[in-house]
């Protein structure tokens, strides 16, 4: 019973202090996107279009991407469909519209989950991670498209046809307190999964370290981690980060608060696990949804090139901290 009393108060003081950064950070940027403030990054989408060789098109699909990549790749397939985009336009442009989610995820998991899991010095290393994964994908966009795709003289831009829908709420002025209700609409069921989540991910963990059921995993994995002279009480939160970074994060957050390892091991661990988590992730979500978007073959291609990047981002990132940042010293 103490240990169930104990494990329970240091999970109802972790819940409390991360859950109430959670909140402020998650529904705080809800409230800037409902006010359309993120509409100013629009004028980035054309001149990134140009520096590829894409049309217009591109730069729209793009731009829509800020807001959902969902959106962003099924309006390319759609421009695809009725001949505004070459098959070469098609594959180029799915992989420009994932290059918003790496920062815009700076703003809605990085800052509310990773900053109060993991403390700033490791946050930024792992906004690094995210933000170099973006640069990469734009710079193969630029790359390929200069190589291999020819500019067009367009006669129409698309911006042109954009017209305001009055069905949209974006149009219609709405009073502060309807605007927070929307924020409160629109974010209060992904705040309580994560609350809930961290609750039982974290109580679990502390019920695990308490109870020195970890030793039984430590013995069993001694070998894979000394390939990164890593200790083996990181092989649980790393194999929990494949299925789940947030619960992988959330795992690796007690080891760090209760000082079983440090945090040199713990971002070597999760960089070395986001590695092995991009393939699984594309594999059993992004290659269904993008082939019922794109069609099989481009769904295909897209997947593997943004998959292909995504690991050459976080294996470079790996291979500068174990190489700049001394072990002895830490972070």
């Amino acid at each position: 019973m103490e240990l169930l009393l104990a494990s329970i108060e240091q999970t109802a003081s972790l819940v409390f202090r991360m859950g109430t950064v959670m909140f402020l950070s998650l529904f705080g940027v809800e409230l800037l996107m409902q006010l359309g403030l993120m509409k100013y990054l629009k004028p980035i989408g054309k001149p990134v279009a140009r520096l590829a060789n894409l049309p217009s098109e591109s730069a729209l699909a793009f731009l829509a991407g800020i807001g959902s990549m969902i959106a962003a790749h099924t309006m390319a397939a759609r421009f695809h469909e009725d001949g505004k985009l070459t098959d070469g336009e098609l594959v180029v442009t799915g992989v420009l519209n994932t290059v918003p989610f790496h920062f815009k995820e700076t703003l809605t998991f990085q800052l509310p989950i990773v900053l109060p899991l993991l403390g700033i010095k490791l946050c930024l290393i792992y906004i690094a991670a995210f933000w170099l994964t973006g640069l990469v994908k734009l710079g193969f966009v630029i790359g390929y498209g200069r190589l291999k795709i020819q500019r067009r003289v367009e006669g129409r831009d698309a911006f042109d046809t954009l017209e305001c829908n009055p069905d949209n709420q974006d149009c219609i002025p709405r009073p502060l307190r309807q605007i927070v209700l929307d924020v409160w609409s629109a974010r209060k069921n992904m705040f309580r999964r994560m609350i809930v989540l961290l609750g039982v991910v974290t109580l679990v963990v502390q019920l695990l370290m308490r109870s020195g059921a970890m030793q039984v995993f430590e013995r069993l994995i001694t070998p894979v981690t000394a390939l990164f002279g890593l200790p083996p009480s990181v092989v649980g939160p790393v194999s929990a980060y494949i299925l789940s970074p947030t619960v992988g994060i959330t795992y690796m957050s007690n080891l760090l608060g209760g000082q079983i390892v440090t945090e040199f091991q713990a971002i070597v661990a999760l960089l070395a696990g986001s590695v092995l988590m991009i393939p699984a992730t594309r594999l059993r979500r992004t290659l269904p949804r993008y082939t019922a978007i794109f069609g099989l073959k481009f769904g295909a291609i897209i997947c593997g090139l943004t998959t292909v990047l995504s690991m050459a981002s976080r294996v470079i990132l790996l291979v500068w901290v174990l190489v700049a940042v001394p072990v002895s010293t830490g972070i």
